[in-house]
């Protein structure tokens, strides 16, 4: 990402990659070519519940300067002002989706410490090249964390067939009758892959598997996985709800 930033006429970027369920991020990680301590104070100050351009990436794909947003509640604009200190005066927001599930949203910000600058700087070329490097960042990340989660995980046929029922909207009983097994025994076999996941339910199981490409969506899985709604971001950066910067190997990461 560092290498780019200068094509694209920035001083500096950051790159946020989340999986939002109804209520929760499942997955939050930053890449940053940028100071680092404006995020520290980010994470610190719980941040991340009030982010507007967060709430700008989940529901648009539209590449747009950051001053063309109505922000107005007090938190929104404290975030706001934040990220400016951090060197993004002037910020084009650019953001990325997974084409698997709505589930994952990724969002780059390429910042400039002269004002006006990317307000200025709108020409069709700058915004190809800029969605392009986000797309390409969103897919490393997918991928990145796809091979995490099986390593980690070490998912059995069994209990990835348990997801695709999940997926289906079946339930315990239906399951049950399919496996020949009682239940009971499918509820338990879902709360160990719960605990593997790092997952409080199926549905955030479902969510995290279908964005990470290990199980494809089926007909019935939109009604499955539930819709997607606007609620605070509760986890810090990294996997699950641990925090701190995600380093990658250099020079994609600063």
């Amino acid at each position: 990402m560092q290498a780019c930033i200068g094509l694209l006429d920035a001083d500096q970027a950051y790159f946020v990659t989340f999986v939002r369920d109804d209520h929760d991020l499942v997955i939050c990680r930053f890449m940053l070519a940028c100071d680092a301590r404006w995020c520290r104070r980010y994470l610190a100050a719980g941040c991340q519940n009030h982010d507007p351009w967060l709430v700008y990436a989940t529901h648009h794909s539209e590449p747009t300067a950051a001053s063309a947003l109505d922000v107005v509640a007090t938190e929104h604009r404290q975030v706001v002002a934040l990220i400016h200190e951090g060197g993004f005066v002037s910020t084009l927001l650019v953001p990325a989706h997974s084409g698997l599930s709505q589930a994952r949203t990724s969002l780059l910000c390429l910042g400039s410490e002269t004002v006006d600058h990317f307000e200025r700087r709108d020409s069709a070329g700058h915004r190809i090249l800029a969605r392009a490097l986000a797309a390409e960042l969103h897919e490393w990340w997918s991928a990145r964390i796809r091979r995490e989660l099986v390593e980690a995980a070490q998912l059995t046929p069994t209990e990835l067939s348990l997801v695709r029922h999940q997926c289906a909207g079946h339930s315990s009983k239906r399951i049950a009758s399919e496996l020949h097994v009682s239940p009971a025994s499918i509820d338990s076999r879902f709360q160990r892959l719960h605990a593997k996941l790092g997952v409080l339910n199926r549905r955030q199981a479902a969510r995290l598997l279908v964005d990470c490409g290990l199980i494809l969506p089926s007909f019935n899985s939109r009604r499955a996985l539930g819709p997607m709604q606007i609620e605070p971001i509760n986890t810090g950066v990294s996997t699950g709800s641990s925090s701190g910067a995600s380093r990658a190997p250099p020079p994609v990461e600063r």
